[in-house]
């Protein structure tokens, strides 16, 4: 039973002085970054092997965090139609008599919109007591063609789909940024 003992003690004591003769190479900053990657610093023997190995995960990375970039980009980058979109916008905004090609911002043409549409209302409301909604004029100039309603529903139709749009750039942004935060984690930065 000694004896077995003192073989593991052997064992032991061969072993440990070789691993703490290949981490004493390397500097504490390629121990880290192997730490970092996943790699095992017991395991590597020289400062040339770690930076290889580092190197070599650190390309493994890029290919992966590529294949995502690229499956991401693969997707539609929108459920909204934008082309649709705009048609909507110009098709509004002739009946509301605003002009949404002089406005950049899509927030922006909703507030319009909003502003136009509540005008639009007041002006039908105001006409359909006098002559009716076909031939109705409001000194305001804004011709009545259309019911209310129709006006409503359409500008909840653009709203509803801006908001979509605005949501999901800033679900973009933020991923982008999520992104920048885990390179810099992995850089070390």
């Amino acid at each position: 039973m000694v004896s077995s003992i003192s073989g593991i003690s052997a064992n032991i004591t061969t072993a440990v002085p070789a691993v703490s003769f290949g981490c004493n190479q390397l500097s504490e900053d390629l121990i880290r970054r192997l730490k970092e990657l996943g790699i095992d610093p017991t395991k590597v023997t020289s400062a040339a092997q770690a930076r290889t190995l580092i190197a070599q995960k650190e390309k493994e990375l890029k290919a992966q965090q590529g294949q995502q970039i690229q499956g991401e980009q693969q997707k539609p980058s929108s459920t909204v139609d934008m082309r649709q979109l705009k048609d909507d916008i110009g098709d509004l905004g002739k009946k509301i008599g605003i002009n949404p090609d002089s406005i950049k911002d899509l927030s922006k043409i909703v507030d319009a919109f909003q502003v136009g549409v509540s005008n639009y209302v007041a002006a039908a409301k105001e006409s359909t007591g006098l002559q009716g909604v076909n031939n109705a004029r409001k000194a305001s100039n804004i011709e009545i063609k259309e019911k209310p309603e129709n006006i409503q529903a359409a500008f909840v139709s653009i709203r509803d789909r801006v908001n979509t749009v605005e949501n999901e750039k800033k679900a973009a942004f933020q991923g982008q940024d999520m992104l920048a935060m885990l390179n810099k984690l992995q850089l070390g930065l």
